[in-house]
């Protein structure tokens, strides 16, 4: 079978499994797939954290056309949520670890934990200690009081034709990707990308297009669209995450005046010298892909994403048993960054943080995480904090020293971002199924702090 005939398949077998129902075990898989979040500010996380809309379709379409593509209790990329942190989803640095195996014999099976109230809120985004973002009920949210209020921003046609990616570089500059809706393949539409973007905070939008991609043209399976912006000017799109396609085909675009136009595509290799990831730039030039199927799992660019080199990254301690999750890097300055890292051995799982200071081009260790903790926010270069859900944990001096305290009103482990020292703001997806997943509910509640993550209270975005 060729490649056009293989295209024409997995068309087919889309369409085919558009009316089956999805069993509840890939469904619980496509939930586990890490996704990317909005870029970090100079010193702290601009967040977005929440599911990713592509890569989880990607995977559930992929399963239900051979339920043998995914090996049990595996996603396509890694067991585990989104590193949290700054940027995605998402961004975000924080890493979810499987949890460990458990007898369940002579056991009985324990009360299901209810799903937190208010309102499903699968991607939020915040800019600042009081403006932020959210997406619920197909429509976009925005706040300018830390969530206690919210007005409708969403752009014209909303979301029907399916959200591809959200973004705001400041308070006043946003975009937004949408899949175009479209009948058949020789639709005018068909695997177009249409950007809206605002200077007024949602008020009033503004439409472009990317350029035809040419890894992710096909509209059943449109890829994610990562945006990552250094301003409100110069930003990147970058589209990964269409599984059904190759797993290291990706897509590049740049902007240098805010999104009216894109550059052509820059894609970054095919096959087994592609980059599929979650993409962070520190500079218009220099950038890096995470979360890569080869190599290091890093690469670097040092062209604008021209062209890519593997970065040099030694594996913490013992040989992996699992391919390594790293959340977004946050970028802290033209050279420098973080990485966390999570590394999964035969012995136990545990998070590391990287640090590097040439743009990504290399990494070396700076400090694990305390062990049990997996969603890690940078603040800064020295500044961290840490949570399971219950509990937190926090250094002010790269990971020497930890203090640790009670984050009470979380009730799950989250996605964790931070604008500053005090306030931040956290997703917690959870499930609920009944006796033999025959019957589950999902939703994702929205929590804030407003004292360094020590205690949290539901936001309710509508």
């Amino acid at each position: 079978m060729n490649d056009d005939q293989l295209e024409q398949f997995v068309r087919s077998g889309l369409r085919a499994a558009a009316d089956r129902p999805v069993p509840e075990t890939l469904r619980s898989r496509a939930q586990d797939i890490p996704q990317s979040t909005p870029r970090a500010a100079r010193w702290s996380w601009r967040l977005q954290i929440g599911g990713g809309v592509t890569a989880a379709v990607a995977a559930v379409v992929l399963a239900a056309l051979a339920v043998s593509v995914l090996p049990p209790g595996q996603g396509p990329i890694a067991p585990g949520s989104a590193i949290t942190g700054s940027a995605s989803p998402t961004s975000s640095a924080g890493v979810s670890a499987p949890p460990p195996a458990r007898s369940t014999a002579g056991a009985s099976s324990p009360a299901p934990t209810p799903l937190p109230a208010g309102p499903d809120v699968p991607l939020a985004g915040l800019v600042d200690a009081t403006h932020g973002w959210a997406v619920t009920a197909n429509r976009l949210l925005v706040t300018a009081d830390g969530g206690s209020t919210w007005g409708d921003a969403t752009p014209p046609g909303g979301f029907a034709s399916g959200l591809l990616g959200v973004a705001f570089a400041d308070a006043k500059h946003g975009w937004v990707a949408i899949n175009v809706a479209f009948t058949s393949p020789s639709d005018p539409g068909y695997g177009r990308v249409d950007v809206w973007r605002t200077a007024d905070g949602g008020r009033t939008w503004s439409e472009s297009r990317l350029p035809p991609a040419r890894f992710h043209p096909f509209g059943e399976i449109m890829a994610q669209v990562q945006f990552d912006f250094l301003d409100a000017r110069r930003g990147f799109a970058f589209l990964s995450g269409n599984l059904a396609k190759g797993r290291n085909d990706s897509d590049l675009f740049w902007t240098a005046d805010g999104g009216v136009t894109w550059s052509a595509d820059r894609p970054t290799g095919t096959g087994s010298v592609g980059n599929e990831g979650t993409v962070a730039f520190a500079t218009a030039t220099d950038g890096v892909i995470v979360n890569a199927f080869h190599g290091t799992g890093v690469v670097a660019t040092r062209d604008g994403g021209r062209t890519w080199t593997d970065a040099a990254l030694a594996v913490p301690s013992g040989p992996p048993a699992a391919p390594p999750v790293m959340g977004r890097p946050a970028f802290t300055g033209e050279r420098s960054g973080l990485l966390a890292y999570l590394n999964q051995t035969d012995a136990a799982s545990a998070v590391w943080v990287y640090g590097t200071s040439d743009a990504g081009a290399s990494w070396t260790v700076l400090s694990p995480v305390p062990a049990g903790f997996t969603e890690v926010a940078f603040l800064d270069r020295q500044h961290w904090l840490v949570t399971d859900g219950p509990e937190l944990a926090e250094t002010t001096d790269g990971g020497k020293t930890w203090t640790r305290t009670q984050a009470t009103g979380l009730p799950g482990a989250a996605s964790l971002s931070m604008a500053d020292a005090q306030h931040g703001w956290a997703l917690v997806p959870m499930t609920v199924c009944l006796a033999f997943k025959s019957d589950c509910q999902s939703r994702t509640g929205l929590y804030s702090t407003a004292d360094g993550g020590r205690s949290w209270g539901q936001l309710e975005p509508h």
